[in-house]
C-alpha cells in the first residue's frame, strides 16, 4: 500500500514539475525579479554614473538640459538610491526585456544584455527618468 501511495505521489509531482517548468511567469514578474536584483542594480548604479558623466559634457543648449543635469547631479551624487529609483523603467525598456538570467539567489539575478546595451538604455531614458517632458 505505501508503495502505491508513493508511487502515485510521486507521479503527480513529476507532472506538476514537468508543467510547472515550462509554464512561464509573466513579463512583469520576470522584469521585477530583475529590478530587485542587487547584482543588476550594482550593474545600473555604475552605467548611470557614466551616463551623467556624459549629460554633464553636454551643450548648455541641449533641450530639457538643466533637467537633465539636474537629475546627473542626483545621480552622481547617490547613485544607488538612483539605481534602485531607475531599476523598474529600466527593465520594462526594449534592451532588458526577455534577458533575465539565473534564479536561484534573487539577489544574484541578472541580465544577459552587455553594458553596452544597458548604457543605451539609460541614454535613452534619460529624459524621462530627468522628468523632461518632450512630446515624443
Amino acid at each position: 500500500m505505501r508503495i502505491r501511495i508513493y508511487g502515485t505521489v510521486l507521479a503527480v509531482l513529476m507532472v506538476w514539475l514537468s508543467v510547472g517548468l515550462s509554464a512561464q511567469a509573466p513579463e512583469s514578474t520576470t522584469q521585477m525579479s530583475l529590478a530587485n536584483s542587487l547584482q543588476f542594480r550594482t550593474r545600473l548604479m555604475y552605467l548611470m554614473t557614466q551616463q551623467a558623466r556624459t549629460v554633464k559634457a553636454e551643450v548648455l543648449n541641449t533641450s530639457c538640459h538643466s533637467l537633465r543635469s539636474n537629475y546627473a547631479n542626483t545621480v552622481i551624487g547617490n547613485p544607488s538610491s538612483a539605481a534602485v529609483n531607475a531599476a523598474v523603467m529600466m527593465v520594462g525598456g526594449v534592451n532588458l526585456i526577455g534577458t533575465v538570467i539565473g534564479n536561484t539567489d534573487p539577489d544574484l539575478i541578472d541580465s544577459s544584455a552587455t553594458d553596452a546595451a544597458i548604457l543605451s538604455q539609460v541614454a535613452t531614458f534619460w529624459n524621462a527618468l530627468s522628468t523632461c517632458d518632450t512630446g515624443v
